[in-house]
């Protein structure tokens, strides 16, 4: 077994058999940092994808439906008419008035001679398991695949910086500079939560385009198709819709959602594993190791934190990219993502905020278990201090 590559003082150490171990430049850290983040966080997004399909769907459930039963739309209509209009707006345009899997039943009333038809609606609600079923029913299990694209780029983009980049912060953040924490040192819980939050904001903001895509990707296809064909048709169409700022709908609350899921994960993770390697027991032995079962204990805690601190914040922002947006960039439900806030509890309830949490937490707890176990170890076979 080799020794790690720098001492504490910056010295070149030896192997074994006596050869110079490789010394990483601050340069070459970050990079291997950047690689092994965005690598970890890919392979779990394989794992966690058909989980956040589900959770994209439960945030979504009623959004339609309430936001159409805010307005009434009314048709004059001649005394021999016996037809029935249907005044809705679901997430993609359709001519279909049907249930759907957003739990939306659409309902018209129409009479005869100079009459005002009216749209009346009704919202159902389904819970977790009914609405799988009917997913499956409706859709197919295909529908577990959708966005697996996009999310596969917006991790290797996104947690490639907010992973990478987090130690890279917290030298800066605690004084130490851009070079230090080269032998993993340990910060304050401020250093940690501020580091979380730059690196989340860098990253989410370079990788929001994929991240739209993947969110519209997942949402309900009333026509039983794709909205879009591939990541190229859906760049072009949004471009030609609604142009470049079309790619960047809801940057503000990806951000903030990235801020605080990276500043809570990672700190936490960061605090939880310290935490358990200081532990003593009553003959004054450590009680955790570097290693797996503190890393997998420290990734549980940081993904339930991460899970309650993010979920709303994560409803809003996938209601407010999901939305259609008119050339003019004015989305057809919210104004902004506080409006979206807003109108979302209005409507619907502060406890609307966090609709689909169980599916947030089973797929933030196995993708922090995943992603920052690979992380660790990818950074201990070369030589890297831990986190």
């Amino acid at each position: 077994m080799t020794s790690q590559g720098q001492g504490p003082l910056g010295l070149s150490l030896l192997t074994p058999e006596g050869r110079a171990a490789h010394v990483w430049t601050p340069g070459e850290e970050l990079t291997a940092k950047l690689l092994f983040g965005g690598l970890g966080c890919t392979i779990a997004v394989f794992f966690t994808h058909p989980v956040d399909v589900m959770k994209t769907r439960l945030q979504l459930q009623g959004e339609a439906v309430a936001a159409a039963a805010t307005t009434t739309t009314s048709v004059v209509l001649p005394s021999s008419s016996t037809s029935v209009l249907a005044a809705t707006h679901t997430l993609h345009p359709t001519t279909s008035s049907s249930s759907t899997p957003g739990g939306a039943v659409m309902r018209t009333a129409a009479t005869t001679g100079t009459t005002t038809v009216t749209a009346a609606t009704q919202t159902t609600t389904l819970r977790l398991f009914p609405l799988l079923r009917q997913i499956m029913r409706t859709e197919g299990p295909r529908v577990f695949l959708a966005g697996l694209a996009p999310a596969v780029l917006r991790e290797s983009v996104y947690s490639s910086i907010r992973f990478g980049s987090y130690d890279y912060f917290k030298g800066i953040y605690s004084g130490m500079g851009a070079a230090g924490l080269r032998g993993g040192e340990e910060t304050t819980t401020l250093v940690k939560l501020m580091s979380g939050f730059t690196s989340g904001m860098i990253g989410s903001a370079i990788a929001n385009p994929a991240d739209l895509i993947k969110v519209r990707l997942q949402a309900f296809w009333p026509s039983g198709k794709p909205r879009y064909t591939s990541i190229a048709d859906a760049c072009k169409s949004i471009y030609v819709e609604e142009g470049i700022p079309g790619l960047y709908r809801g940057v503000v609350p990806t951000a903030a959602r990235a801020m605080v899921v990276t500043a809570s994960q990672l700190a936490s993770y960061d605090t939880t594993k310290h935490w358990l390697l200081r532990l003593r027991d009553s003959q004054g032995h450590t009680m955790f190791h570097e290693g797996y079962l503190t890393h997998f204990c420290a990734s549980i805690v940081a993904g339930l934190v991460c899970s309650i601190f993010t979920s709303p914040i994560d409803t809003v922002k996938v209601r407010y990219m999901n939305q259609q947006f008119n050339a003019q960039g004015k989305g057809h439900l919210y104004r902004s993502a506080i409006d979206c806030a807003l109108k979302t509890v209005q409507r619907e309830g502060p406890m609307a905020l966090y609709k689909g949490f169980l599916m947030c937490w089973l797929r933030l707890g196995p993708h922090t278990m995943l992603s920052l176990i690979i992380f660790e170890k990818l950074r201990s076979l070369v030589g890297l201090n831990p986190v």
